[in-house]
């Protein structure tokens, strides 16, 4: 698998995480792109198990995930040491700006500076 899918939100504006990962494996794509919009709040509020599936969906079948997420600290205290944590991974990062995600999706590492940069990445 090479490549990369980018998932695009939902017509009914839900998130199914499994469904993003079986999209991704069709399409032949080795990694998945998340853009803000492509996730709903429920991705973000940690107690709905939302994001907790997408990665234990990706830790099984070894899919790299970029999401891209400039607003990071307007997000709970919770989700920005979920954000922090999977930084320091290898399948699953937060970025900025699409092109850091795309960069390290496409060859592994993220352009200059930690994973998320800016004021956000003070507060995980």
């Amino acid at each position: 698998m090479s490549g990369i899918f980018e998932y695009h939100p939902q017509a009914d504006g839900g998130f199914d995480p499994i469904a993003a990962v079986t999209l991704c494996i069709e399409s032949g794509a080795g990694s998945l792109l998340l853009d803000r919009d492509s996730m709903p709040a429920a991705f973000f509020d940690l107690s709905t198990g939302v994001a907790g599936a997408l990665v234990q969906r990706l830790t099984n079948y070894g899919i790299r995930v970029a999401a891209v997420v400039p607003d990071r600290a307007s997000h709970s205290r919770a989700f920005q040491q979920f954000a922090a944590e999977a930084d320091r991974g290898s399948l699953f990062r937060f970025f900025a700006t699409r092109e850091q995600a795309v960069r390290w999706l496409e060859d592994g590492t993220p352009s200059a500076g930690p994973p998320h940069e800016g004021p956000a990445a003070d507060n995980a």
